[in-house]
C-alpha cells in the first residue's frame, strides 16, 4: 500500500485530504508543522509527501522543507508535491514551469483551494493503481 505523508497547518485540510486519500486506498499521516519533519520521515519515510508551503511562522516553510528533503540522504528521493496558496497571496503566476531541482525541487503541485480530482491525478500518475 502506498503510504502518504502531508504536512501543512490547516488541520481542517489536511483531515479532508486523508479521508479522500484513504477511500483511494492510501495509507495516510498527517503533520501540522514543518519543524521536526525532517526527522519524522527519515524515521518514517512514507512513498510520497504532500506539502504545503506557506506556514504562519514562516512563508517559505515549504520550500525550506523540500530543500532539505533533497539533502538528506535517507529521503532525497522523496516526491513531493506541494500545496499552494502563492498565487492568491503573492500574485506572480506561480505554475509548473517554476519547478526546478535547486528553488523548488518538487515533483508537481497544487493550487489551493485544492481541485481534489487534480491531486489524485498526480498522485495517480506517480503511484499507479496497480501499485496501491
Amino acid at each position: 500500500m502506498v503510504s502518504i505523508k502531508i504536512i501543512d497547518d490547516d488541520v481542517e485540510l489536511a483531515e479532508n485530504l486523508s479521508l479522500i486519500l484513504e477511500k483511494q486506498g492510501y495509507a495516510v499521516s498527517t503533520l501540522d508543522r514543518t519543524e521536526g519533519a525532517v526527522e519524522d520521515l527519515v524515521r518514517n519515510k512514507p512513498d510520497l509527501l504532500i506539502l504545503d508551503i506557506m506556514f504562519p511562522e514562516n512563508l517559505s516553510a515549504g520550500f525550506d522543507l523540500a530543500r532539505r528533503i533533497r539533502q538528506t540522504r535517507e529521503i532525497k528521493d522523496l516526491p513531493v508535491i506541494l500545496l499552494t496558496e502563492v498565487n492568491q497571496h503573492f500574485p506572480t503566476d506561480f505554475s509548473s514551469a517554476d519547478i526546478d531541482p535547486d528553488w523548488m525541487p518538487v515533483q508537481d503541485f497544487v493550487e489551493k483551494p485544492v481541485d481534489i480530482e487534480s491531486l489524485l491525478e498526480k498522485v495517480r500518475h506517480l503511484f499507479p493503481a496497480s501499485e496501491k
